[in-house]
């Protein structure tokens, strides 16, 4: 009787009702485990979208055609590829724009990345049309002023940014860091022994910003003064080339040791008068310094979209009279990239409203819009009457350069030379005009004079890219 019930009808569709359960709990786990990997994990932490992107290159490498980089006025950056190989730029661009575009691979299990092509891999080589070809990338840079602003670093060590001052577009922002890179070619990157090869250093060269920050200095005491309704006299100093700062024996000097006597503010930042703005910064304040400071994103992480995130910092530590000198003058423990410093230029320069900066307009697939930048305020500054008074001030700074009105048009700017780490020199000019606003760095000049025949031409291209658009 009881091997008739073992086998039974009944018992059989038991075991098999059963085993197709147990072969849906296989499946499902099966699909849990594959979509946990590959689809939600890769949303939501880096090395498995990682892993996701190598096993999926993999697979299309050799049919996918890499979507095309154009510039803000359509003309072709980087593109022309084929299945199977990546695309490639036409020289200058190929130079001018290499620390900028990156690249993208996989090399056996392992991605690569960096720039523009290396964060922007799920549009242009990821999301395909019926051809396989990836999404095209519109940028903000005008690559007639990129190449000239790679040709103005004629080699040396540095980088030049312009943004647009309405919107915080970026419409330059050209590098070079040790070795000539061709974004045909990321061997030459890959490979180099060079100590620093993969730096961009307008965006990740974090240094203390000389005498370009005596314009936040400048808009502290300011500030103060119209709070506090303070008089002219205030901003008076008698300069002896010297300068103490209470209970130190630190000595501050004037670039050149010069003398200038009694001065006032204008005449301060005119010529950059390191023991004005020591003593300045001490009679404003840490409290004020620090908050406008922070007021133009010190210390505070600044993303670029698809790039990367702009870091500084800015630290008083003690609150003493020589700290808080040192980093009124743009020294201390203050340190920030040539980016940022564009950038406090552009705030100033759009009546004391920092935008957020963007390379990155638009990605289409075909006609379909697949991203789309909107502007947006990042943050306020300062105030308009402050920022107006800072302006008039910057603007006959940089006639003190010799960049005069009749040929340039109105221009405002101020330079910069930092002391670093391993006794490097660090220069810079930061400046506007009425449409753009620029920052130029230089690691291998001697003084920030030398950046001036620099400035000179970039202006005039600035103002060759806005009158062809008007």
């Amino acid at each position: 009787m009881s091997n008739t019930n073992r086998n039974s009808p009944k018992s059989s569709r038991n075991r098999i009702r059963l085993f197709e359960i147990a072969s849906v709990i296989v499946c499902v786990g099966f699909i849990c485990g594959f979509g946990a990997k590959y689809v939600v994990l890769p949303e939501i932490k880096e090395s498995y979208r990682s892993t996701k992107n190598t096993v999926t290159y993999n697979e299309i490498s050799s049919k996918v055609i890499e979507g095309d980089i154009l510039d803000r006025n359509g003309n072709l950056i980087m593109g022309n590829a084929s299945e199977g190989t990546g695309s490639f730029a036409y020289e200058p661009e190929a130079y001018s724009y290499a620390w900028l575009l990156g690249y993208y691979s996989v090399n056996s299990s392992t991605e690569n990345k960096f720039g523009l092509r290396g964060n922007l891999n799920e549009y242009s080589l990821f999301t395909l049309d019926e051809q396989n070809k990836g999404a095209t990338v519109n940028l903000t840079t005008d690559s007639g002023l990129q190449n000239l602003a790679y040709s103005l670093l004629n080699g040396n060590e540095g980088s030049i940014t312009v943004i647009d001052n309405k919107s915080g577009a970026v419409l330059c922002m050209t590098s070079h860091s040790t070795i000539s890179y061709n974004v045909n070619n990321m061997n030459d990157l890959l490979e180099s022994d060079v100590e620093g090869a993969q730096f961009r250093r307008g965006t990740f060269e974090n240094d203390p910003p000389g005498s370009t920050f005596k314009v936040i200095t400048a808009a502290a005491a300011l500030q103060k003064a119209e709070d506090e309704e303070l008089s002219e006299d205030w901003f008076r100093f008698y300069d002896t080339g010297t300068y103490i700062p209470e209970g130190s024996d630190y000595s501050i000097k004037n670039y050149n040791d010069k003398i200038y006597g009694e001065i006032g503010l204008e005449t301060g930042l005119n010529y950059s008068v390191n023991c004005y703005f020591a003593d300045l910064g001490i009679r404003t304040g840490s409290e004020a310094l620090a908050k406008t400071a922070e007021s133009f994103m010190f210390g505070k992480p600044i993303e670029i979209p698809f790039l990367c995130t702009l870091n500084s910092s800015i630290e008083f530590e003690d609150s003493e009279p020589i700290t808080v000198a040192q980093t009124s003058f743009g020294q201390g423990l203050t340190q920030v990239t040539p980016f940022h410093l564009a950038m406090v230029a552009q705030a100033i320069a759009n009546d004391g409203n920092m935008m957020r900066p963007y390379i990155v307009r638009s990605v289409f697939s075909g006609n379909i819009p697949l991203y789309y930048h909107i502007d947006r305020k990042l943050t306020t500054s300062i105030g308009k009457s402050v920022d107006a008074k800072l302006k008039n001030i910057m603007h006959s700074t940089a006639e003190v350069y010799g960049i005069d009105e009749e040929t340039f048009g109105m221009v405002y700017a101020k330079t910069g030379t930092a002391e670093c780490a391993n006794d490097r020199i660090h220069t810079y000019m930061i400046g506007f005009t009425e449409d753009a606003s620029f920052c130029i760095s230089m690691n291998n000049a001697l003084t920030s004079k030398d950046i001036y025949p620099v400035a000179r031409q970039l202006i005039l291209g600035i103002n060759e890219v806005y009158a062809e658009n008007n």
